[in-house]
Formats: structure tokens, C-alpha cells, sequence
């Protein structure tokens, strides 16, 4: 089910600091298992690197259960292009839940 939910945007992709797009998707990943989130913003170029490096991050921290929820957030209001802007840093926006991604410790899965 896709829902539409209120986010925080920055207005930069953090997966690339060269980058000077804004921000089109949201990576959200939460685990139970100990609980940890975190959450990280990437324009459309970088968003399977960055999908790839929490993933591999929640593997080497050995999260139990995580998911990674991704949204497709609406750009920062009045920002029709893609350049950086220096004020605000974040910025209230919305999100559709574009997909959800369940991790599993590697441990778990059984082998083929």
C-alpha cells in the first residue's frame, strides 16, 4: 500500500558531495533488532548507491529485521531547478512511499 507521509528534506543529494541536485528520494532504514534509524537523501542518479551503501551498512552493523523505506519526495517549495540553495538547510516537503525493502541478518536465510 503507498501512502503519502510528512518528511524533512535538505535541499542536496548527500550521496555524492559534488552533486548539485536536489534531493528526489528519501531513504529511511529502520531496524529493531537494536533499534537504530537512520535516514539519508539522494536525487535520482545516486539513489541505488545510496540504497547499496545502508544496505551494506545494516549488513556490517548486523541489523536483525531492518527496512528500507523509500520515498519519492516533492522537491523543496519555490525550487524549480536543480542548484543548491544556502537558506534553509531543511525543509518541510511531503513523501510517497515508492517501495519497501526488508532486510534480513544473513544468518537467517536459508541457504539454496
Amino acid at each position: 500500500m503507498f501512502s503519502i507521509l510528512p518528511c524533512t528534506c535538505s535541499r542536496f543529494c548527500q550521496a555524492d558531495s559534488a552533486c548539485d541536485r536536489l534531493p528526489r528520494f528519501q531513504v529511511y532504514l529502520d531496524a529493531q533488532d537494536p533499534q537504530v534509524h537512520r535516514v539519508a537523501e539522494a536525487c535520482a542518479s545516486h539513489l541505488g548507491a545510496m540504497v547499496v551503501a545502508l544496505t551494506t551498512w545494516a549488513r556490517e552493523q548486523r541489523l536483525a529485521d531492518a527496512d528500507l523505506t523509500v520515498l519519492a519526495i516533492a522537491p523543496p517549495h519555490g525550487e524549480s531547478d536543480h542548484r543548491r540553495q544556502s537558506h534553509p538547510r531543511y525543509e518541510e516537503t511531503s513523501g510517497l512511499v515508492f517501495c519497501i525493502i526488508h532486510l534480513h541478518d544473513q544468518g537467517s536465510i536459508p541457504a539454496a
